[in-house]
């Protein structure tokens, strides 16, 4: 009887001690976290005025010798891709970007859950596509309360530039409000800007936040490589045509890429 006892002391011991032994062989196989595969980067817009730091409270000469004071200066970015030396490219989803030059954190784009990788160039829309000009009110920088949607044209207005100058015979005032969306009449304002990172490399990881900064010269507003908009003969462009398709081109020059902090 006492020999039984003892055997069944002894075989309950080994089951207790395989019991744990199991226990803590599954704390063991937990599998590690994966780690994060994405990360972001800032786009930072600095404004100039042919080489002059761009405020409104300076006045700014164009190339028809008429003296320019603003009063707004606002235009959409959107579409934003990624670009990689193997040919392969990232865009953001719902890249949409209102950049008022009276706002400077509007001016400072953070672009969040991009895939971890090296980028060697950036691709961006001036305006807005042509689905989102046709999808009704929206929110966010879509927003028709901020002042950039044509309700009577149904559609986006891309750049609108005010202020005043004394050459103009509209009470000394020009307003330029550049937009349009459709081939037809040739009045497709949406304009595409593509700069390589100068030989550089934007490596996207966790835990980083590398910034390009972009040069913007908002003279290209008025001077061009093509032609050039006098105020005096032109001081108010208010819907899509020819006029607004040639300040859209000169506009489109306006973006340079300056350097890029990793």
């Amino acid at each position: 009887m006492k020999r039984s006892l003892n055997i069944f002391l002894f075989v309950l011991a080994l089951t207790s001690i395989t019991f744990s032994s199991c226990k803590k062989d599954e704390v063991e196989e937990t599998p590690t976290p994966t780690p994060a595969t994405t990360g972001m980067f800032k786009v930072e817009f600095e404004q100039v005025f042919a080489g002059e730091e761009f405020s409104f409270d300076s006045s700014y000469t164009n190339s028809f010798g008429e003296v320019l004071n603003f009063t707004r200066f606002d235009y959409y970015i959107s579409n934003i891709t990624l670009s990689k030396s193997d040919g392969t490219s990232w865009t953001q989803p719902e890249s949409y970007f209102l950049l008022k030059s009276n706002d400077p954190a509007s001016l400072l784009l953070s672009i969040a859950e991009v895939p971890a990788g090296d980028y060697t160039g950036m691709t961006f829309s001036i305006g807005v596509d042509s689905i989102r000009n046709v999808s009704g009110a929206q929110t966010g920088a879509l927003d028709p309360a901020n002042g950039m949607f044509w309700a009577w044209n149904t559609g986006y207005v891309f750049i609108k530039a005010e202020g005043t100058c004394s050459a103009s015979a509209m009470g000394g005032v020009f307003e330029y409000h550049i937009g349009g969306f459709q081939n037809a009449n040739n009045t497709n304002c949406i304009r595409t800007v593509s700069h390589a990172f100068g030989g550089a490399t934007m490596t996207i990881a966790p835990n980083t936040a590398p910034q390009i900064h972009m040069a913007v010269d908002l003279s290209r507003l008025f001077n061009g490589s093509n032609d050039s908009l006098s105020v005096a003969a032109t001081p108010m462009i208010h819907m899509p045509g020819a006029g607004a398709v040639n300040t859209a081109n000169r506009f489109q020059e306006a973006f340079e890429f300056e350097h890029l902090h990793n």
